[in-house]
């Protein structure tokens, strides 16, 4: 309870004597700051208040309107600032002054009257109506101005906030209150005061079953008084407080120049505010902030002028309306100006052309005073400078993507804005378009080559513009069967990469010729003289329909999945007891009549003569294959028509992986690497899964705890440099390994081996391994010369006071691998809203003590090749600083099993590249910013990475830790809301294990590190 100290002065007057009261608290200490609520509280018995005409006033504004008859009313009262408390009653007129301020501890009261810390025999009986459930909000540290048998006033406090205020809007209050016992379910006032003309008048009354009421529709930056009446209680709870203020309005710039920018702005709608607050924030040129200043213009001048600007500089604004009342200070959203920002920034950076070798950039500025410069970037490298808003870049491949930058630069070099486009280049286009009359045939030669996304689109017309037929097509040939004699057509033809960039359209005029071809087979005359031509060559095609319509990458010659399908139908062995032995190879894959069929066509020879390809008769073939009955298999107009199921569209879910293709085996399903990458599964050991692992280029990677596997495809090689290569690894001391489709390499830790690289730092250890490429035919290093690089980086783990040699302690983490370059994979920790894992947060949290805390750990393959790997959550804890290997650390998760009894796994952990966890929020000794650490555990997908936490295993220590492949993800900083309150009613309380001390959760007490118990776990 609070004391009196001696009386420290008096002051005499002829109207008045004015005491001055000092209470200092001996037995409550007030802890955070805003966990404690102060109230005044009266009441008044049969109405003896207005019978004796008798008031309160609180700073000059009357109570009386807001009394409840027969219940003690109490309203809060403001911290920190002086309050003014009047009491008139029976005709005299009481004052005094009082000023809480809870960080020092003290409550000073000033007053003719000296309050008195015992409540009479009358007060008694009043709190005695109130039950044990109800809360009064005077409850501690009471101090009773007034007593009487009817009627007493008095100011305290409670930790249990009988009503509390958990948000506003510049137009909503919302407000909560406790509730228990039969009241939780009845219905509740309440009831909403505003000031007019000194006094408080109600606003809106209302009623509500529920624990939490919003008021709307509110004036922005003024005062309220919620109060509310629970059922059956005795207490009338209000609490004061401010809605939050309006925005402020038209913040623009009205003048700039090189060394000053000048802003106005207009006051909030309703004009309510205390004053504005203007930041300002200084930009690097990736617009990252370098800097802020605050200021606090005066409220009669909405204007400011920012001068002596230095050159080159870049800044932008931020307004707020501010509203204070008291201590509470409460801030408007920012209303932001870009101020001279945005004036050097390139905007609208886009590719307005491109050519075969080139392409062009054009951009805005909306002001180029400031800018002496534009450098353009191609792949990284400085193409050169202009004053112009546009650029060619040339000398490059057909077909390409590329990645372009550019740069406003002022003054000397600096960075004023920058931006970044993915551009490309267009194909050649074709050449020697022709028409060959005798099979209704269209050929040309395309200029580009070794393109894997080429494609070439056709457009057939008559001579007056009418399109008849279009399409696009995979080879540089093309069918044009059922054409009219004599007529006139056109045909364009042009090339298309990548889906979309076209080159320039090709034509040839040519008149129709009466060959009668039908895309389906028919059969040729049983006898045909040896020197006869055939008149119909597609009749030497047998053709199945299959249905189901074929992705174009099956219609590329000579492509992985093209040389899949072929296999596949060989497989079929629809000749295999044909008459004659027959020899079949695919010749074209094409869109039937049915836009959803595909008629696939093969060319079928004599296999005994090997001089010269000989057709075998189709209607044989035919015949042959009908005497079969083989299921699924039907002939039906000269074509042969498979009518069993489309597998791979008949699964809402994907059947392949990334980077795969789903082809239909007659009967079953099988994946294949989509074209340009390549299956990598054969070189690792053992092999990795029944599908495909499709890597672009070939390029695999694998960092084990001791070796590190490498390859690269040949058909890539030979592709790219267009022969036959020799591959060398590191120094040559070690043989390059070659298998049917790659080159690859496997090494061991010991750097003299095989030449492999090593570095060692403080944080890591990393081998490098370089595989380069030459072409066979040439003696001399060129600029074909290809280097390909591989790393495998280790990071390096410490015991704190542990002697360790570098190679000691291996925790691996994997990197992967693109040309010339590597790609790490990488681990992060995030901090979720709520459990629905949707929004997380971006910078420093501040939480209540009650609040959920939930986590994310997660493995980034970076779109690289881990797309099989585990992670796994071994242990957790927290410091009160950036280092994971702090003295003191407070853990709750150990050996993968949690040792905190409010932590929950809330997935599987080391079931897949994610876990998530939550926990209650906690505090340390020190009071400081939390940090969280994690050790995890990546594993392979054939690895048992998940946990048993029984009771026999929690206790045992993880003997094999320093062989798996291990790395430390950290979060922060978490900071605990010291301001407010716990309520009474969680009545839990844990402790959380230490490694230097125990802390308890919720009472925020630390004992003295040298008198707490030792922690028995040793983290790494």
């Amino acid at each position: 309870m609070l004391c009196f100290a001696t009386i420290t002065k008096t002051m005499n007057s002829l109207q008045f004597s004015l005491i001055l009261f000092i209470l200092v608290p001996h037995t409550i200490s007030f802890g955070r700051c805003d966990d404690i609520s102060f109230s005044i509280c009266w009441m008044s018995k049969n109405d003896v208040l207005e019978r004796r005409n008798g008031n309160i006033w609180l700073n000059d504004t009357a109570l009386k309107s807001i009394s409840k008859v027969g219940k003690v009313t109490s309203l809060t009262v403001s911290q920190a600032v002086e309050n003014k408390l009047t009491l008139q009653y029976g005709g005299s007129v009481q004052a005094w002054t009082f000023r809480i301020s809870p960080r020092t501890k003290f409550t000073e009261i000033r007053g003719q009257k000296k309050p008195t810390e015992q409540p009479t025999s009358a007060t008694k009986g009043f709190l005695e109506m109130l039950s044990p459930s109800e809360v009064f909000a005077c409850e501690n540290g009471t101090l009773f101005f007034h007593q009487d048998e009817n009627f007493f006033l008095a100011i305290g406090h409670t930790r249990r906030l009988p009503v509390k205020l958990e948000s506003r809007t510049p137009s909503m209050l919302l407000v909560s209150w406790m509730l228990s016992g039969p009241a939780a379910t009845s219905s509740h006032t309440v009831t909403l005061f505003h000031t007019e003309l000194g006094s408080y008048s109600a606003l809106s009354v209302d009623s509500t079953s529920n624990n939490h009421y919003r008021f709307t529709a509110l004036e922005s930056c003024s005062r309220y008084v919620a109060c509310v009446e629970t059922a059956g209680a005795h207490c009338f709870t209000c609490l004061s407080t401010i809605t939050d203020p309006d925005a402020p309005k038209g913040f623009d710039v009205t003048s700039w120049n090189s060394s000053s920018i000048s802003l106005a702005w207009d006051c909030p709608d309703n004009d309510k505010f205390s004053f504005f607050l203007l930041t300002i924030f200084y930009l690097g040129g990736e617009d990252h902030i370098t800097d802020e200043v605050i200021f606090w213009p005066k409220d009669d001048n909405l204007v400011f002028t920012l001068s002596d600007l230095e050159p080159c500089s870049r800044v932008k604004f931020g307004l707020q309306t501010v509203c204070q009342a008291g201590i509470e200070t409460r801030y408007s959203k920012m209303v932001l100006n870009e101020g001279n920002s945005a004036h050097s920034n390139i905007q609208a950076l886009r590719q307005t052309s491109f050519g075969s070798d080139n392409y062009t950039l054009s951009w805005e500025v909306r002001n180029t005073s400031s800018i002496s410069s534009f450098r353009v970037y191609h792949e990284g490298a400085l193409q050169g400078s202009t004053l112009l808003t546009n650029f060619i870049v040339g000398g490059l491949l057909p077909c390409q993507q590329y990645q372009a930058m550019v740069e406003a630069v002022c003054g000397d070099g600096v960075l004023m804005s920058d931006q970044t486009l993915t551009t490309h280049t267009g194909s050649r286009g074709v050449s020697e378009l022709t028409y060959r009359s005798i099979d209704s045939t269209a050929l040309w030669t395309p200029h580009s080559s070794h393109q894997p996304a080429l494609a070439f689109i056709y457009e057939l017309s008559l001579e007056n513009g009418t399109i008849i037929q279009s399409s696009r097509v995979n080879g540089s040939e093309l069918r044009l069967p059922g054409l009219e004699e004599g007529t006139t057509y056109v045909l364009d033809v042009w090339e298309e990469c990548a889906g979309h960039w076209e080159s320039e359209h090709a034509h040839v005029y040519f008149e129709g010729t009466n060959s009668s071809l039908e895309l389906l087979v028919r059969a040729v005359p049983r006898a045909l003289d040896s020197s006869e031509e055939l008149s119909d060559p597609i009749s030497m095609y047998l053709t199945m329909v299959v249905p189901w319509s074929q992705p174009e990458e099956l219609q590329e010659e000579g492509s992985e999945p093209r040389n899949k399908m072929e296999k596949i139908f060989k497989d079929k062995e629809l000749l295999k007891d044909f008459s004659q032995p027959a020899r079949v190879e695919l010749s074209t894959i094409e869109p039937a009549i049915d836009p959803d069929e595909t008629a696939v066509l093969f060319d079928t020879f004599d296999a005994t003569n090997t001089k010269e390809d000989v057709p075998l008769l189709v209607e044989d073939q035919l015949e042959h294959i009908r005497s079969l009955n083989t299921e699924n298999i039907s002939i039906r107009d000269g074509v042969i028509h498979w009518d069993g199921p489309d597998l791979c569209g008949s699964f809402k879910q994907t059947l392949c992986d990334r980077n795969s293709l789903c082809i239909n085996t007659l009967g079953s399903y099988t994946c294949v690497c989509r074209h340009g990458f390549y299956d990598g599964s054969s070189v690792f050991e053992p092999v990795a899964t029944s599908h495909p692992v499709c890597n672009e280029k070939g390029l695999i990677s694998r960092c084990l705890n001791k070796w590190a596997t490498g390859g690269i495809a040949k058909p890539y090689l030979m592709s790219y440099f267009g022969g036959k290569v020799d591959v060398i690894l590191n120094d040559g001391r070690c043989a390059v390994n070659e298998s049917e489709m790659f080159y690859f390499f496997r090494t061991s830790r010991k750097a003299s081996e095989c030449g492999t690289e090593r570095r060692v730092n403080n944080t890591h250890i990393d081998f490098q391994n370089t595989l380069t490429v030459t072409l066979t035919t040439e003696k001399i290093i060129s600029r074909r010369d290809l280097k390909v690089v591989w790393k495998c980086v280790y990071p390096r783990h410490y015991i704190r006071n542990a002697q360790l040699s570098v190679d000691m302690e291996w925790l691996s983490s994997i990197f992967l691998v693109q040309v010339n370059s590597s790609v790490p994979l990488g681990l992060t920790m995030t901090l979720f809203t709520d459990g629905s894992y949707t929004d997380s947060y971006s910078d420093a949290v501040t939480k209540e003590l009650e609040d959920t805390l939930f986590f994310q750990v997660a493995l980034q393959t970076n779109h690289s090749f881990a797309s099989d790997l585990l992670l796994q959550v071994e242990s957790c804890w927290a410091t009160e600083g950036t280092d994971p290997q702090e003295a003191v650390q407070g853990v709750f998760l150990q050996d993968g099993c949690a040792v905190d009894h409010t932590f929950h796994w809330l997935s599987v952990n080391g079931r897949s590249q994610t876990s998530r966890f939550s926990m209650q929020m906690f505090t340390m000794p020190r009071g400081l910013p939390l940090y969280i650490h994690c050790l995890t555990n990546i594993c392979a997908h054939d690895e048992d990475c998940s946990k048993n936490c029984s009771s026999q295993q929690r206790v045992k220590r993880s003997a094999s830790r320093e062989r798996k492949r291990a790395a430390v993800v950290s979060a922060g900083p978490l900071l605990v809301n010291r301001t407010s309150a716990v309520p009474a009613v969680l009545g839990r309380s844990h402790d959380i294990d230490l490694h230097r001390g125990r802390f308890n959760r919720h009472s925020g007490s630390n004992c003295a590190l040298s008198e707490c118990d030792q922690s028995h776990h040793d983290l790494l």
